[in-house]
């Protein structure tokens, strides 16, 4: 087998994790819209809106999964490639991020009682500004890869983003954990919101592998990890979440859903 083909068959498996997320993703998109009609249908107001942000969820998540493809196909320079993907990943956190936490509120009744973050549209609001600090600092700041050569204002301004950023995702993780207490059969449900801080441990261990490193390159060994973890991790908290609210239009039950 020659060079060229074994060199094509590597470039073509780095887009496995992708296309696979990306069929996840457009099927709970069609299927959450599907339990649209049917719950129009029926007058569950409540049900309705529900599958309506689950719909557009991964509606938008697969659109970013589609575009990261033909990035990963087309581009050749792998720091080029590796902004381009960052970007994409960062705009589909910040609309889908605060979709999840109205959905994730819309579930219960009398979402707001006791909240850290006095309301369910701050902590929506705060959801899209915590993606908005993890993107400065990775695309703003080349994941402050290149410590030696950043100014001063710089190697301030990173980590207070990534501190605040974690900071907000403690305080909606506090929010959503008393929300969630107490109330039955939801206990799949936390396992949709506490798998999040995963993102952050992913963008950290990536930043740090790169530390010392060539900042005008990007290894590729990282490159395919992220897709393969941020994949995994999209694919369960929204198209499989989405499966888990929608079914019931369908009169099925998906990981115990109600």
């Amino acid at each position: 087998m020659s060079y060229a083909r074994l060199r094509d068959m590597e470039e073509k498996s780095t887009i496995y994790p992708l296309r696979i997320a990306l069929s996840f993703l457009a099927s709970a998109a069609a299927l959450s819209l599907v339990a649209v009609l049917v719950y129009v249908k029926e007058d569950m107001p409540k049900q309705t809106y529900i599958a309506a942000l689950s719909t557009i969820i991964n509606a938008v998540a697969a659109y970013h999964y589609y575009e990261m493809i033909k990035v990963r196909t087309n581009e050749k320079v792998a720091i080029d490639t590796e902004w381009k993907m960052g970007a994409l990943r960062h705009s589909d956190w910040a609309v889908t991020m605060p979709l999840l936490i109205l959905k994730l509120y819309a579930l219960i009744n009398n979402p707001e009682q006791d909240l850290l973050l006095q309301s369910v549209d701050l902590s929506a609001l705060l959801a899209c500004v915590m993606v908005l600090l993890g993107a400065y600092v990775r695309l703003g700041l080349d994941e402050m890869a290149s410590w030696d050569t950043m100014s001063d204002y710089e190697r301030l301004l990173g980590p207070i983003c990534y501190l605040l950023s974690w900071a907000i995702l403690v305080l909606l993780l506090i929010d959503l954990c008393r929300t969630y207490s107490g109330v039955d059969n939801t206990a799949m449900v936390y396992a949709f919101f506490l798998v999040w801080p995963c993102y952050g441990i992913t963008a950290c261990l990536a930043a740090w592998a790169r530390s010392g490193r060539d900042s005008i390159s990007y290894p590729k060994n990282i490159g395919l990890i992220k897709d393969v973890v941020y994949s995994g991790l999209d694919v369960f908290s929204k198209a499989v979440f989405a499966w888990y609210t929608s079914s019931a239009a369908f009169g099925v039950s998906v990981l115990g859903s109600r």
